[in-house]
C-alpha cells in the first residue's frame, strides 16, 4: 500500500488532490450523525467523456445534483471530478492504489472518533465497485457502503444477496421507471428514492405516502443502510427560486420529478 505522501503526489499526477470526499465537503454526508460519512464524488454520467451512470437517462442527467451547490459555481470542482473519472478510465490500478491509501486514512480517523464507517463509493456516479473493487469490501468489512441506482441488474443481485454483505442498495427512480416494478422490488425489501415536489405551490415537499408505499424524509439523513426497508425515500426536488425557472426545470424533468 502506498504511504499517504505518496498517494498525495500520485494524485496531483492525475490532476486532484483527493479521491474520498470527507463528510465537511458535502452538506448530505454532514448530517449524517454517529458516523464517518465518506464517499467518491466522480464526474456523473458522460460528462468526463467516460460514462459512469449506464442506466441514466436524459432528465435525470439534467436533474443530477453533480451541476448543483458549488460545483454550479466553482468550475474546479467539476474539473476535479472529471480529472477522478479519468484516472479511473485510464489508469485503474493507480486509482485503487489511492483509494486504498485514503480508505485506510479515513478508517484510521473514525477508529480516533470512535464511530463507525459510512461509505458512499457513488455519490454522482452508478459504477459496480464490487466487482470492479472487490477488495474494498473485504479490506474493511466493518464499514457500510451504500449506494443508490437505476441499475436493475444490481437491485437483482442485492435481493438474491449476490452483493457483498456490507453493501445496501437503493433503487432511484426516473421518469421510466414503472410502478409495478417498484412495488415489486419494495414487497423485496428494496427501497425506492423519488424526487418529490407540490404539484400545487411547484414547492419541494415529502409526502406521508405514494401509491401506498410509505415515504420517509431522505433529506434528513444520507445513511440509507438504516432505512426500514419496502419503503419510499422521499427527497426534496432542488429547484430554482424563481417560479418561472420552477415551471421549466418540471417540465423538463417530464415525470423524473415526481408532483404529489
Amino acid at each position: 500500500m502506498l504511504t499517504l505522501s505518496a498517494a498525495r503526489k500520485l494524485a496531483q499526477v492525475h490532476g486532484f488532490s483527493s479521491l474520498i470526499t470527507e463528510p465537511t465537503a458535502n452538506a448530505k454526508l454532514a448530517k449524517s450523525i454517529g458516523y464517518y460519512n465518506a464517499g467518491i464524488s466522480l464526474a456523473q454520467a458522460k460528462l468526463s467523456g467516460w460514462n459512469v451512470c449506464k442506466a441514466s437517462t436524459p432528465k435525470c442527467r439534467k436533474g443530477c445534483l453533480g451541476g448543483t451547490g458549488r460545483a454550479e459555481f466553482t468550475p474546479m470542482i467539476t474539473q476535479t471530478r472529471i480529472n477522478r473519472t479519468k484516472c479511473l478510465a485510464t489508469n485503474p490500478n493507480a486509482f485503487w492504489s489511492i483509494l486504498r491509501t485514503e480508505m485506510a486514512k479515513v478508517d484510521r480517523a473514525a477508529k480516533r472518533l470512535g464511530v463507525t464507517v459510512a461509505f458512499r463509493p457513488n455519490i454522482l456516479s452508478d459504477i459496480d465497485w464490487h466487482t470492479l473493487f472487490p477488495e474494498m469490501f473485504e479490506l474493511f468489512p466493518h464499514w457500510n457502503f451504500y449506494s443508490y441506482t437505476k441499475v436493475k441488474s444490481k437491485v437483482r443481485k442485492y435481493i438474491e444477496r449476490v452483493l457483498p454483505s456490507n453493501y445496501h442498495v437503493t433503487y432511484s427512480w426516473s421518469e421510466r421507471a414503472e410502478m409495478a416494478y417498484v412495488q415489486e422490488i419494495a414487497a423485496s425489501g428494496v427501497n425506492i428514492a423519488v424526487p418529490f415536489y407540490d404539484a400545487k405551490s411547484l414547492k419541494p415537499i415529502i409526502p406521508a405516502k405514494w401509491n401506498g408505499l410509505d415515504v420517509i424524509d431522505g433529506d434528513k439523513s444520507d445513511l440509507r443502510f438504516l432505512d426500514r426497508k419496502g419503503v419510499i425515500v422521499g427527497l426534496k426536488v432542488k429547484l430554482p427560486k424563481r417560479l418561472a425557472d420552477r415551471v421549466k426545470r418540471i417540465k423538463e424533468s417530464k415525470g423524473f420529478f415526481v408532483g404529489v
